[in-house]
């Protein structure tokens, strides 16, 4: 449930952004583009690691934790939690689309933070890079009006417990297979 500092704190962001054309159009390509524009890079950076077995590792790792984090635990809690969204709550039209599903947890911070930790582990540019680009795709769903601040942090930690968990689990069993080095050279 958002503080009634955060509730009026988004209120007034709101309101301003959407009398603006421009800023309206820039919280639309952060909030709902830039998301699409992550994944590509993802994908774009897996295809170019050299190693299959390696490609393997890292993209089963981002993959299972996103599917774990949004897929399975933010929609098993929003099946027996119900929490309005800013748009409900100030009966406003929010600037970027959404339908009235519970806003107690941000699904795309649950879904990009396992993409953007899994970076990190790739490339450490790159990584920083894209949580830095992840929670901007954050903070402009908040000022769009889709989501608390609360509940982005809630989704930041779902995608990240859910990272580290798979990234427990997938090592033990799948590293010494995948990623020990070939020794028939």
């Amino acid at each position: 449930m958002p503080i009634p500092l955060e509730e009026s704190l988004i209120k007034a962001v709101f309101e301003i952004v959407s009398q603006s054309s421009f800023l309206r159009l820039i919280i639309i390509f952060v909030g709902s583009i830039l998301p699409w524009i992550i994944i590509i890079w993802f994908i774009t950076t897996i295809f170019y690691i050299r190693s299959f077995k390696l490609k393997f590792y890292y993209f089963s790792i981002a993959v299972i934790s996103s599917i774990m984090a949004h897929g399975l635990i933010t929609a098993v809690i929003h099946k027996f939690f119900y929490f309005p969204r800013p748009f409900e709550v100030f009966n406003v039209t929010p600037i970027i689309p959404h339908s009235l599903t519970s806003g107690l947890i941000s699904e795309h911070m649950a879904f990009l933070i396992p993409i953007a930790l899994t970076f990190i582990f790739i490339n450490k540019q790159s990584g920083i890079a894209a949580s830095l680009l992840v929670i901007l795709v954050g903070i402009a769903r908040v000022v769009a009006g889709v989501c608390w601040g609360s509940a982005l942090l809630a989704g930041m930690l779902i995608g990240a417990l859910s990272f580290l968990f798979i990234k427990k689990i997938i090592p033990p069993a799948i590293s010494t297979i995948i990623i020990a080095p070939n020794t028939d050279e």
